[in-house]
């Protein structure tokens, strides 16, 4: 009996220390995902930046927007689903752009 509880007790030993391995593993992997997630938002956050500083000069036409982004996922989309999610960001971006250059537009240079 004592051979079977010393068996058990290694087995329950090593499941803990793999166990220990995997979420130390699962933390690291983690870890990378959200610096990737950040990396992307960065970047994606500097893009607006400088595209909101140039919408400020320049007049975008909102349906070329919503057509090239039709355009360029027409082969993964469904067109009876209406607007993409992209095309809606598109558009709330451009005016909310459109909107503050409306305001701020006479102190430009």
């Amino acid at each position: 009996m004592t051979k079977q509880l010393e068996a058990l007790k290694e087995s329950v030993d090593k499941l803990s220390d793999e166990m220990g391995e995997m979420s130390q593993m699962a933390a690291r992997h983690f870890d990378e995902l959200h610096n990737a997630v950040n990396n992307v938002a960065s970047h994606t956050v500097a893009m607006e930046a400088i595209i909101s500083a140039m919408l400020a000069r320049i007049e975008v036409d909102p349906q070329a927007v919503s057509n090239w982004i039709r355009a360029k996922t027409a082969e993964f989309s469904v067109p009876e689903q209406g607007e993409s999610v992209a095309e809606s960001i598109a558009r709330d971006f451009l005016n909310n752009n459109m909107a503050s250059t409306r305001t701020s537009t006479p102190n430009m240079p």
